[in-house]
């Protein structure tokens, strides 16, 4: 029987919690033959502000990373099936040839969609020139090439099926989760200073990288709506809207209730959630912002904290199931961001965590187990 196994192939980034979360969810179930890897992003964290010459170097260790690969793969077992884990569309025009040769399934962990992230969310070239239209045609050529298509959101599953043309019933989605490293600290930790936080104010976190789809200018409108109400907003992330954030904060004057850092160490993260007393997901207005839920949510949540974040079709449900957790505002509204705030603070005692079966049910998991059930995978 075909796809009793997966084996990861090609230049995916396993910086990324997306890879590591669903190559774990499939190592958990035995599913996960072997990895067989290109280095291609190795020592780049932010890739959005890599450059092009950056952007260069990692395509040429792509195409000279290929001809090993393709050894290794041809010398794996015709019964296991592809996985490509992202960003694996740059990989799929060369082991789609492999794959359909030897009677292979591809699946193409497209996560999120290219164009639409470079051309709309994050404005970086013309959307009316030659390159924009080259990106469209070669993802939609790269997506027909798979068998399974993953996303992360049922959101981006409609928007790739309609966008690119290809049937729905191809797509499943599978959900980002949070690493076991986020889950409830038994005490709120001090983090000794690094980041400095006040000790008698109430702490508002957000963390990420510093792109369009984040809406950090919603955030820095909302910080300076509430400099009386007893509450500190902290930045942690660095990125593509870096002039901007440093230009708001070189105007603020002493006693300012909100401080930037840079970088906090991955394994500090848990500690500085749960020093925070509110959490902070997106607040952009494109319309993939409507169609995420942020890898930094499903870590909060896990915590127990409470996060507000915008109002879309990914993320409404969970917010009415349990507004006690998720809050939403409008997309790029300080305003009702700094009114959510207010609140959700004066009234601790409404904030709560998820349930352990709702957690449960914000993680890969799931969707694994479907995917594995589509390709005929036992467990």
């Amino acid at each position: 029987m075909n796809g009793q196994k997966l084996v990861a192939w090609g230049g995916y980034d396993a910086s990324k919690p997306r890879v590591r979360l669903l190559l774990d969810a499939l190592r958990r179930r035995g599913t996960l033959d072997a990895e067989i890897t290109i280095d291609v992003w190795g020592g780049v964290e932010d890739k959005s502000v890599a450059g092009k010459g950056r952007a260069v170097k990692a395509g040429l260790k792509l195409i000279f990373g290929f001809p090993r690969a393709i050894l290794e793969l041809l010398r794996s077992s015709r019964a296991i099936d592809v996985l490509l884990p992202y960003p694996g569309t740059p990989d799929i025009f060369v082991a789609a040839i492999i794959a359909k040769l030897q009677g292979r399934k591809i699946v193409l962990d497209a996560f999120l969609p290219i164009h639409n992230t470079i051309v709309g969310d994050r404005a970086m070239i013309d959307p009316t020139g030659i390159l924009a239209k080259a990106i469209h045609v070669y993802e939609k050529a790269g997506l027909r090439l798979a068998d399974v298509i993953l996303t992360d959101t049922d959101a981006h599953a409609d928007f790739f099926a309609t966008e690119f043309g290809i049937a729905r019933a191809r797509f499943e989605t599978v959900l980002v989760g949070a690493e076991a490293l986020f889950a409830p600290l038994p005490e709120r930790p001090e983090i000794d200073d690094n980041p400095p936080l006040p000790r008698n104010k109430k702490i508002v976190l957000f963390y990420g990288q510093l792109i369009p789809l984040h809406g950090l200018s919603t955030i820095l409108a909302a910080s300076q709506i509430t400099p009386s109400d007893n509450v500190h907003w902290i930045i942690v992330g660095d990125g593509q809207q870096r002039g901007e954030l440093v230009a708001f904060m070189d105007g603020l004057g002493e006693g300012a209730n909100i401080s930037w850092e840079k970088w906090v160490d991955y394994e500090r993260l848990p500690a500085l959630i749960a020093r925070a007393d509110m959490c902070l997901g997106v607040f952009g207005g494109s319309d993939k912002a409507a169609r995420v839920i942020p890898n930094k949510v499903f870590q909060q949540l896990a915590m127990g904290k409470p996060v507000i974040t915008r109002s879309s079709p990914a993320i409404d449900d969970l917010a009415q199931r349990y507004p006690g957790t998720v809050l939403t505002v409008p997309a790029e509204d300080p305003a009702a961001l700094a009114a959510a705030v207010r609140e959700a603070l004066s009234n601790g005692a409404r904030l709560t965590g998820l349930p352990a079966e709702t957690l449960r049910e914000l993680t890969p998991d799931a969707g694994v187990d479907r995917l594995l059930a589509r390709l005929n995978v036992s467990e």
